[in-house]
């Protein structure tokens, strides 16, 4: 079995969509399905073969997209930021794969950055960089009846001004 099958059957991924779907039964803003995690996996490779990262395969990029929003439940539990819960969660999933420690090194620094901001001084590796553009990117934002009232909007006058 590959590395993403072997993720998508781990018992503690499965618990996490469903925790995930649980929490977000009457959501009005985005939710954080499997839909959504294997946009943002598609994406994150697409955006490596741009960029032309060689280090940095297929498996990779669709590791991190899978992974990066699984401890999003958590968030709306406790209130902590869910990309460090979904890099904790995801070395566990990781360590049943066969990818190297070094691979599973990258791939849970990726989810933890997921949210960093560019401009920020924290360095992010290509992949980081990358799964946080496609995680902005796979979002439908353009249809969304309520835009006004997400905080990724706070302060921008229309969702035009959104930078991707």
């Amino acid at each position: 079995m590959n590395n993403i099958e072997q993720i998508i059957a781990s018992p503690i991924y499965q618990e996490c969509l469903g925790k995930n779907n649980g929490t977000e039964v009457n959501r009005m803003f985005c939710n954080h399905h499997f839909e959504h995690l294997l946009s943002t996996a598609r994406l994150t490779y697409i955006l490596i073969l741009e960029e032309n990262t060689p280090f940095i395969t297929r498996e990779m990029a669709y590791a991190a997209g899978l992974l990066h929003d699984i401890g999003r439940w958590f968030e709306y539990q406790s209130g902590a930021d869910h990309a460090k819960k979904s890099a904790e969660l995801a070395e566990t999933i990781l360590s049943e794969t066969d990818f190297s420690e070094a691979e599973s090194s990258l791939i849970q620094k990726a989810i933890a950055q997921h949210r960093i901001k560019n401009d920020c001084h924290e360095h992010r590796s290509p992949l980081s960089t990358a799964l946080g553009r496609a995680d902005s990117l796979s979002r439908t934002c353009f249809r969304c009846d309520v835009w006004e009232q997400c905080s990724k909007f706070e302060g921008q006058p229309n969702r035009d001004t959104l930078i991707y």
